[in-house]
């Protein structure tokens, strides 16, 4: 169960920090929404976060070939990809389906330059986005996954596997959602493995 939790936890950070890296490739000023990752934070702290992730696929910055009335080729579209967590415990993608399985928290977290005049230097974690959103220069995010099985706890007692909710920099990881549990089982019934990163938003600080 305990290698089960670790070898989910890792695909799952695996493919949030790829995705992370990628985070505002090709956005520019005449983008609606120029902002590279967008944090929807769940409305208590049991429930988990989702992340979106904008950038355009197959994109050069040229030198591009106007066309015969001087015209500059149109970008390519805007791709936006909604990583988040079902009633399953799975890390799914709006794009590509399941990612990995018992994924059973995610918390993220900007990494902001709140100086007066930005200075390119990431002076605070806070979960709210800030009103000059070029100031965000990196995110942090927490993966929590659980072991496959439960634990059978001592005849006449609760479950006692797990009795504290994990640690990560911002604080609690809270699991009492209980994500993909049947019958009695509580969060209280597994193990668990805490996965952390943080992942400096690289296109926004050479953009």
């Amino acid at each position: 169960s305990g290698n089960d939790a670790q070898q989910n936890g890792a695909v799952a950070m695996f493919g949030l920090e790829r995705a992370l890296k990628e985070a505002g490739y090709g956005l520019n000023s005449t983008d609606a929404n120029p902002l590279p990752v967008q944090i929807t934070f769940g409305n208590a702290a049991a429930v988990p976060d989702s992340l979106t992730v904008s950038y355009r696929r197959n994109w050069d910055y040229g030198p591009f070939v106007p066309s015969a009335a001087g015209v500059l080729p149109n970008p390519p579209a805007l791709t936006a990809e909604t990583y988040s967590l079902n009633n399953q415990a799975q890390l799914v993608s709006n794009l590509n389906g399941v990612l990995a399985d018992g994924i059973v928290q995610l918390k993220a977290e900007y990494g902001v330059d709140t100086t007066a005049i930005p200075d390119g230097i990431m002076d605070a974690w806070q979960p709210a986005l800030p009103a000059n959103p070029l100031t965000v220069l990196a995110v942090r995010l927490v993966l929590v996954a659980r072991s496959a099985q439960p634990e059978k706890p001592v005849a006449g007692a609760a479950c006692a596997t797990t009795t504290v909710a994990p640690l990560w920099s911002a604080g609690s990881a809270i699991l009492t959602g209980n994500l993909g549990l049947a019958g009695g089982d509580s969060w209280n019934c597994y193990r668990y493995k805490t996965f952390q990163v943080t992942v400096p938003l690289r296109n926004v600080i050479w953009r």
